[in-house]
């Protein structure tokens, strides 16, 4: 089994979320147990519907995914579309051309207004930022739609032969009818640049989703241990985190062609409300039993990749891997002993994700 594929299925349990009043360290039946897991997904449902009907997933679905112009061959396009593909067009896009991926902030720089009449848009100089205001929707009577990006600086970095560019600083964010419906904010993004790898040291990136909030945070602890945080929250009650202790096999990070081969352990706790996943994964040990395509045992997959569900201080399950017909299984193991599928909690989530987000499938008018 390949440890992309363990990754997956232990990280799949990161789904379990649960919001629930705080408990004292107690021992709960096999039953209580169930009924948190299966809690939490229905929680996790609830908060996928949150964000379904939220401002921010109207703004996108409606400017992105619902078609409503024709061109002029009969064939639909959504408004957003429509509206990028107008820009494009015309000469206000060419200090962005043959950039090699460099986003051209200060060449970009003015207040792009959407001129109905003409189905153009107008630019007046701008020094400051870069403004776009436009109908948020093909329907609207006004130009009740804004995005600005109002900073940007970016890092030239090298991975192996390849040059990107990664941006250190960043603010930019979407009203319609003066309601902020996005925004996302990069900072205090650092980096230690060498020969083929470049390291990144710090971030903090916030991302608002109307009525979502994500923060995800990257920072050194030293040269061989990295910090992973990331949290998501509505003021509805849907909250979320992860956090992640990394350890790398080396310093040496101008040798490191592969992150992923680069690490030695990783520590992750996941939690919402007072529901726990407490997850320990042997990254260097998982390799070199894979190397040449060497296949993982039962019993190696379970020493170095283990993980246990907690509510409050309370461990409810523990989590084995196991092989049934040649395919990996997951098992929740309960206080009494008896034994569950992970699949059996998520055996319905795609469809009912799918059913939660179906506008979002294209349409066609």
């Amino acid at each position: 089994m390949k440890l992309k594929n363990i990754a997956i299925a232990f990280l799949g349990a990161l789904l379990f979320a649960t919001c629930s009043k705080k408990d004292d360290e107690k021992e709960y039946t096999a039953e209580e147990s169930k009924a948190v897991v299966r809690n939490t997904m229905n929680n996790f449902y609830d908060c996928l519907k949150n964000l379904n009907d939220g401002g921010f997933a109207n703004f996108f679905h409606d400017l992105l995914f619902k078609e409503t112009v024709r061109d002029h061959q009969g064939e639909t396009q959504s408004w957003g579309n429509f509206l990028g593909e107008k820009f494009e067009a015309q000469d206000y896009w060419d200090p962005q051309k043959n950039t090699e991926g460099k986003f051209a902030y200060q060449a970009l720089k003015g207040t792009y207004t959407w001129n109905k009449n003409r189905e153009l848009w107008d630019k007046e100089a701008n020094g400051s930022n870069i403004t776009f205001i436009f109908p948020a929707t093909k329907e609207a009577a006004t130009n009740n739609g804004k995005l600005v990006i109002d900073q940007y600086e970016d890092f030239e970095a090298t991975y192996g032969n390849d040059k990107v560019y990664l941006p250190t600083a960043a603010h930019l964010y979407a009203t319609i009818d003066n309601t902020k419906v996005f925004e996302v904010t990069v900072k205090n993004v650092t980096f230690e640049k060498k020969t083929n790898f470049t390291m990144p040291l710090s971030a903090h990136i916030s991302i608002y989703t109307n009525p979502f909030t994500t923060t995800i945070q990257w920072n050194r602890q030293n040269p061989e241990n990295f910090i992973f945080d990331f949290a998501f929250s509505s003021p509805q009650g849907c909250t979320t985190g992860l956090h992640a202790d990394i350890k790398l096999k080396t310093s040496d990070y101008g040798n490191i062609t592969n992150l992923g081969e680069a690490i030695d352990k990783i520590a992750i706790t996941a939690t919402q409300g007072e529901f726990q996943i407490r997850g320990n994964i042997d990254v260097k040990s998982l390799n070199e039993k894979t190397e040449r395509g060497k296949e993982l045992s039962v019993e190696q997959i379970n020493t170095y990749a283990k993980a246990e569900l907690f509510k409050g201080n309370s461990k409810i399950a523990d989590v084995k891997y196991e092989k049934e017909n040649d395919k990996g299984v997951i098992y929740f193991i309960f206080s009494d002993g008896s034994r569950e599928k992970a699949e059996s909690y998520v055996s319905d989530f795609q469809d009912r994700v799918t059913e939660i987000f179906k506008r979002f499938e294209r349409e066609n008018n």
